[in-house]
C-alpha cells in the first residue's frame, strides 16, 4: 500500500481512522550461509518514517523460508527512509524510496545495490514504470510531476508537470496515465503522450485517485479512495478507455478502496477499511468484505497490501499490526480461507511476486 500523504503519515492516519470507526517479532532467518534468490515474493517493508529502516523481505515459494533482512545483509545498510514501491525490470528491482528522494536499484538475485537515482530535494518518488533500458518514469509526489529517468545510466532525463501529488502510473497506447491524488482532494488523471512528453488530456474521475492497473479487456482501472475523514463518502473504481480517453464505467463503493489487483479470472480484489473486498468484473457483483480486517489484523483490523499468485491461486495480505512492530504476511486461498502466515519487518506496504 502506498502512503496517502507525504512525510509517511499513512500509519498515523490509519490508526486515527480505525479508532474513529471503532468508537462511532521476531527475526525470521538471518542470513548465515549466503544463497542467491530470484524467484519468490519480495516484500517491501516501509519501516517507520524518519528512522531510515526500510527493508526487503524475501519469501521462497519452494522452501517457504523467509529472509527478513534481504537488502541490509547484502549491503550493510538499509534501503533508506520510507520505501514506497517496487518495479521489476531486467532482473532488477527499482525501489521508490519516498523520504530519501531516490530510486534504489537492487539485484534480485542477491539483494546487492546496483546504484541509485538521486531525484533531488522533494523528489518524493511514489510509483515507477519502466518502458525499456533507456526510458523509465516515476511519479514525484512533492514536485507534482512525472520524472523521466534512464534505467541504464541512472540519470534524470526530464520532468513533466502533472496534477497535484501524483501517485499511480501505468502505460497504454504510448500514453502514461497518472493518478493525481492532491492529498485526498484530487479527482483527475493526467494523460501523457510519451512521444511529445506532454499532457494531452486530463480526465475527471472520483475523489482521491491513487492506484491504476490494466483490466483484462484492455481498459485502465483506477481506485478512488475518497475522503478518509468522511466515513460516509462513496468512493470506488473508475474505468478508462485508453483509446478514446474517456471514463466509460464505474463501480461506486463505501469504505475507501485502496490497493488492488485484478486476477486472470476477472476478479478485482481490493483493500478497504473493513478488510479485503472482491468485485466480479464480469457481473459487477460486489462482496465488500471478502476477508474481514480482523482476520488479517487483530489489533486495528486494517490490512495494508495484497498480491495474488495466479499459479497457486493464493492471496497474500500484509498485516502491519500496530504500525510500529514487525509485521506479517497472511496467506488465504481464493475463496478467502486462511492458510498460513510468515513474519516480515515493519509496515509491509508492498507484496511483489516474481517468477
Amino acid at each position: 500500500m502506498k502512503k496517502l500523504f507525504p512525510n509517511g503519515c499513512m500509519s498515523i492516519l490509519l490508526i486515527l481512522l480505525s479508532t474513529l470507526i471503532i468508537s462511532c517479532s521476531k527475526e525470521n532467518n538471518p542470513i548465515n550461509d549466503w544463497k542467491t534468490f530470484k524467484d519468490g515474493i519480495y516484500i517491501l517493508n516501509e519501516g517507520n518514517y524518519g528512522r531510515n529502516n526500510s527493508e526487503i523481505s524475501h519469501y521462497d515459494l519452494t522452501t517457504k523460508k523467509v529472509i527478513d533482512n534481504f537488502y541490509s545483509a547484502a549491503n550493510g545498510r538499509s534501503i533508506g527512509d520510507n520505501a514506497n514501491s517496487i518495479f521489476f525490470f531486467e532482473a532488477k528491482a527499482f525501489i521508490a524510496v519516498d523520504a530519501s528522494n531516490k530510486i534504489e536499484v537492487m539485484n534480485l538475485a542477491d539483494g546487492k545495490s546496483l546504484g541509485m537515482i538521486d531525484l533531488g530535494t522533494k523528489g518524493s518518488p511514489r510509483e515507477i514504470f519502466i518502458l525499456n533500458s533507456s526510458r523509465g518514469f516515476v511519479t514525484s509526489f512533492s514536485k507534482n510531476a512525472v520524472i523521466e529517468f534512464n534505467p541504464k545510466t541512472l540519470s534524470i532525463t526530464r520532468e513533466i508537470p502533472v496534477g497535484k501529488f501524483p501517485e499511480g502510473i501505468v502505460l497504454k497506447n504510448d500514453r502514461l496515465f497518472v493518478a493525481n491524488s492532491d492529498l485526498g482532494n484530487g479527482s483527475t488523471v493526467s494523460v501523457i503522450d510519451i512521444n511529445t512528453n506532454a499532457v494531452v488530456k486530463t480526465l475527471s474521475v472520483g475523489q482521491n485517485p491513487r492506484m491504476l492497473s490494466h483490466s483484462n479487456d484492455g481498459k485502465i482501472i483506477i481506485s478512488c479512495s475518497g475522503d478518509f475523514f468522511d466515513t460516509n463518502f462513496i468512493s470506488g473504481f473508475y474505468v478508462i478507455d485508453p483509446s478514446l480517453l474517456i471514463v466509460v464505467d464505474s463501480v461506486k463503493l463505501a469504505y475507501h478502496p485502496q490497493d488492488f489487483i485484478i486476477s486472470k479470472s476477472n476478479f478485482l480484489l481490493y483493500i478497504n477499511d473493513k478488510g479485503v473486498g472482491r468485485i466480479n468484473l464480469s457481473t459487477k457483483n460486489v462482496d465488500t468484505v471478502f476477508i474481514s480486517g480482523s482476520t488479517v489484523n487483530d489489533i486495528f483490523g486494517i490490512p495494508y497490501a495484497l498480491a495474488f499468485d495466479e499459479i497457486t491461486e493464493q492471496l497474500y495480505v500484509s498485516n502491519p499490526k500496530d504500525f510500529t512492530q514487525n509485521g506479517e504476511i497472511k496467506i488465504f486461498d481464493k475463496t478467502g480461507n486462511y492458510l498460513s502466515k510468515f513474519d516480515v519487518k515493519i509496515n509491509p506496504g508492498g507484496i511483489y511476486i516474481y517468477r
